[in-house]
């Protein structure tokens, strides 16, 4: 393919799960344009978070002349990072990499210039489909009083809807663009008024004088020709990108809860300097930890690492202030998975590299108990899979989740109130709402079994918690 050639990608869905069986292969639809023999296109399934592609998902087209198209599958349970240490005994726990976030196909090819990519699409812990539908099961996520776009304008690009009046009635209206000198928008047949020179927000007064819009305008994405659009008006509701943002919180703070990682994530005290140095993409930093003299030498030398459900080590060294004294060598490290206590036991032929500068330094060896921050370190650290025996876990997740999402539900349906009387021309409507509204029953549930469930399930897979005196 030459530099003047290019690819198309689309995929099958706009949501991915691993542990859903209809959402946990990727599917990317490759529409090329002057495809050559023997030109190879190399497809890739991109974390958008910084982390980049997934390799062990890599697929390669080899292209015949003319080739219009191609269809590549990646399976998000095929994401694993082999263990590193050669002997059986010593293997860490595979570490999986497709982890909930936003990610891209991306392609390159044999002669073309850059790379395409597809639109950006999720991958979640809790899809929103099982969310809605296993979850919430059902229950109404509109606002009673509360009036908003069904969906955004889309022909008139430039334009974005943020509040519908109380009086606008629920159903179809009409925004209307119209070229000039300023340009102008008009609502349901309503005054036109100017579209600003610069990004800004006008209100626009429907014909019969009872409603109105507050639009956001970009006057430079506006559409280069006049035009009028449908809008449909409904009660405002959680969009699917709210509710994955609901999941993700949650997924935050039961994790805070747990003291460890939900999915596999990379950790490390020195993120600037040892991404470059290990060549490895790091999701969160740590403090490094304080190096202890052992009490005897009857006991192995040991630390606690912040972080449980270890999985790998990839350093460990440690530091005198600015200065590096030692490298512990992978030989030497000895973890245990669940408390994330880590000790250094030798095999045979280890090596261990103490750089002493001077006697001075190796005194605080011997007349100190503690030398702070001294143990510098790289891990990767979480729970491997939320499948069979840790699928609980997954379970916590969506129950916190629909918790707050049905929390938030029930103020937004009556948005707040508890009564409401309206007179106007000597007619009255009063409302009265009833004190639990949509899912408080459900949600009263999911949080009387996290309040039960979550001391439990934090001993049970990160172990019981201990404070070294």
């Amino acid at each position: 393919m030459t530099s003047t050639q290019s690819i198309l990608i689309d995929t099958d869905h706009g949501e991915y799960c691993r542990y859903h069986d209809s959402l946990d292969v990727v599917t990317a639809y490759l529409a090329f344009t002057g495809a050559e023999a023997g030109d190879v296109v190399t497809i890739n399934l991109i974390r958008m978070d910084g982390y980049g592609a997934l390799a062990m998902l890599t697929q390669t087209v080899t292209c015949a002349a003319g080739q219009p198209s191609a269809t590549v599958t990646f399976a998000l349970a095929d994401a694993v990072e082999q263990p590193s240490y050669p002997s059986p005994a010593f293997a860490e726990i595979p570490v999986y990499r497709a982890v909930a976030g936003d990610y891209q196909v991306q392609a390159t090819a044999t002669g073309m210039t850059g790379t395409a990519a597809s639109a950006t699409f999720a991958v979640s812990v809790v899809p929103v489909d099982e969310l809605r539908s296993m979850w919430i099961r059902g229950v109404p996520l509109q606002a009673l009083d509360v009036l908003g776009p069904l969906q955004q304008p889309q022909v008139l690009t430039g334009v974005r809807i943020r509040r519908v009046s109380e009086g606008c009635e629920r159903g179809v209206h009409t925004l209307a663009y119209t070229t000039g000198s300023p340009g102008t928008l008009a609502w349901d047949g309503g005054a036109a008024v100017a579209v600003p020179a610069t990004r800004g927000q006008v209100a626009l007064v429907a014909q019969d004088g009872e409603s109105y819009v507050l639009c956001e305008v970009a006057p430079f994405l506006l559409p280069a020709k006049g035009a009028t659009e449908n809008i449909i008006v409904e009660g405002g509701e959680f969009d699917d990108d709210s509710l994955r943002r609901y999941v993700h919180y949650a997924t935050g703070e039961l994790e805070s809860a747990f003291y460890f990682f939900l999915e596999p994530r990379n950790s490390d005290t020195d993120p600037a300097l040892n991404a470059t140095r290990f060549g490895y993409f790091i999701d969160r930093a740590e403090q490094p930890v304080t190096y202890k003299r052992p009490r005897d030498f009857a006991h192995w030398m040991s630390f606690q690492l912040q972080r449980r459900r270890i999985l790998k080590v990839y350093h460990l060294d440690g530091w005198f202030n600015q200065s590096q004294a030692v490298s512990i060598g992978r030989d030497w490290i000895v973890f245990d998975e669940v408390t994330g206590t880590l000790e250094l036991v030798p095999d045979n032929g280890a090596i261990i590299s103490w750089q002493f500068y001077g006697a001075a330094i190796l005194q605080f060896f011997i007349n100190y108990d503690t030398i702070p921050s001294f143990w510098h370190f790289g891990m990767a650290s979480g729970i491997p899979d939320l499948t069979g025996d840790y699928a609980v876990l997954r379970q916590a997740i969506a129950k916190k989740a629909a918790s707050d999402i049905l929390s938030a539900a029930g103020f937004a349906y009556t948005a707040g109130a508890a009564s409401r009387s309206v007179s106007r021309d000597g007619v009255s409507d009063s409302r009265t709402y009833a004190g639990k509204q949509g899912g408080e029953a459900l949600r009263a549930q999911y949080e009387e079994w996290l309040k039960q469930m979550i001391p439990r399930l934090r001993t049970r897979y990160g172990g019981i918690q201990m404070q070294t005196v």
